[in-house]
């Protein structure tokens, strides 16, 4: 898997982050980085956030 350096370096994580922010972001990771895959804990709400997008 590609890590994309340029995206991890402007996108960082809020420390802490909430809950939200952690799916917000790994919904952005999963879109623009393919370094590895959605935590188990984020997966099924990631997923639910990724479907809603491309109704859109």
């Amino acid at each position: 898997m590609a890590l994309n350096r340029e995206w991890h370096r402007t996108h960082r994580m809020p420390p802490p982050a909430t809950r939200e922010q952690r799916i917000r972001w790994h919904v952005a990771r999963a879109a623009a980085c393919a370094c590895r895959p959605v935590p188990d804990s984020v997966e099924a709400d990631v997923e639910k956030l990724r479907k809603l997008a491309r109704r859109k």
